[in-house]
């Protein structure tokens, strides 16, 4: 069975996830992403091809809205070129193109939500457009055959739709747990507060900086790339305690997740598809084992506070960030504890081995609807 999945983002860890799952249980899979950046510089060996639409165009702008229908017809003609049985579409900047070839090919048609489209638009956006915006994904996903929400909260955003089949795939990673470098992280009087991801004016990474501003033995390590990166390799404060590194792969963001002593994210949760935010860092956090500093009214603060694996704080309050490093500093015990709960709860609930068990069952459910009606 041939797989191809689509993703208007050319480094996802989660889209990769999903792809190397299906071609080590037995599928043909093609990843066809749109390389705004130039940013895949290396061949994939995954056991899956990656197929890269090189047409430069910005990341989470408004902006972007100019250059979506040249992606669109490129994905379209993509598709309809190359013959599959499921295609599977990542939010909505690839759902459009995908349901058309759906009706000409009779494909199957699998689509994933990371972000609702039209509350991860701009503010000066007008309401009627964004309303629009959540007719047309709320329409759309009637045409699809399964529906995967990365957790239950998300249901709020879709409810209403014409759902045929859904199922809840979490952002977990694969398990990289090492015993030894989990234990070597806090061996010194050095805390390492560790960041991975979009930087972001929207992140909190200026109310971290704020907060480490006048603590010792603290070092905060930030890594990603954005439109705010000069956030931090200009910080609003002089702080000589930031290391700021720039964009690295997957795989060395799971090893300096490993060593680092406590992680964070921040959300702004004033921005509506932030209160059901589901990023990595959460769930990478649980897996290696570690504490993480989150803030408060998002999905993911829930998830910390019922599996006690972390600190809630308000988004923004830096006073309320600085007390929550230094608890942690001060007690190795309850910095153990956390990433300890963290680890239990990811074994039993998140891991990505559940997750794809979820992920492969459905698809062979798929591929049996496929042979039974001779596709």
């Amino acid at each position: 069975m041939r797989v191809i999945i689509v993703r208007s983002r050319a480094v996802d860890p989660a889209v990769n996830k999903i792809a190397k799952s299906l071609s080590q249980n037995g599928y043909e899979v093609k990843l066809l992403v749109w390389d705004r950046q130039n940013t895949l510089k290396t061949e994939n060996d995954e056991g899956y091809e990656i197929c890269r639409f090189n047409f430069r165009a910005p990341y989470d702008k408004p902006t972007v809205l100019f250059y979506l229908p040249i992606w669109w017809t490129y994905e379209f003609f993509f598709l309809l070129k190359e013959g599959c049985n499921v295609i599977h579409t990542c939010d909505l900047d690839t759902l459009i193109p995908a349901i058309f070839v759906k009706w000409i090919k009779k494909n199957k048609l699998c689509y994933t939500i990371y972000d609702f489209y039209a509350e991860n638009l701009p503010k000066q956006i007008p309401n009627v457009i964004k309303n629009f915006v959540v007719f047309v994904e709320k329409f759309g996903i009637r045409f699809t055959d399964v529906l995967f929400l990365v957790d239950e909260s998300r249901y709020e955003q879709i409810e209403g739709a014409k759902i045929n089949n859904l199922l809840y795939v979490y952002n977990s990673p694969p398990d990289y747990f090492d015993t030894k470098q989990a234990q070597n992280s806090n061996a010194g009087t050095e805390i390492v507060i560790f960041y991975a991801g979009l930087i972001l004016k929207s992140r909190g990474l200026k109310h971290m900086i704020s907060a480490v501003e006048d603590l010792d033995d603290i070092r905060l390590v930030i890594a990603g790339t954005g439109p705010s990166s000069d956030i931090c390799k200009n910080p609003p404060v002089d702080v000589k305690k930031i290391q700021y590194i720039g964009w690295i792969s997957y795989e060395e963001v799971i090893k300096r997740t490993m060593e680092a002593d406590v992680l964070f994210g921040f959300y702004d949760p004033r921005i509506p598809n932030n209160k059901y935010a589901s990023p990595n860092k959460l769930f990478e956090a649980m897996m290696c084992g570690k504490p993480i500093i989150l803030n408060d009214k998002t999905s993911m603060s829930n998830i910390v506070r019922k599996e006690n694996c972390g600190l809630v704080v308000p988004y923004g309050d830096i006073a309320a960030i600085k007390k929550a490093i230094i608890k942690l500093k001060n007690d190795t015990q309850l910095c153990k504890q956390l990433g300890e709960n963290g680890r239990r709860a990811y074994e039993k609930k998140y891991s990505w081995k559940i997750m794809e068990n979820r992920l492969i069952t459905i698809y062979n459910e798929i591929v049996v609807k496929i042979k039974s009606r001779g596709e």
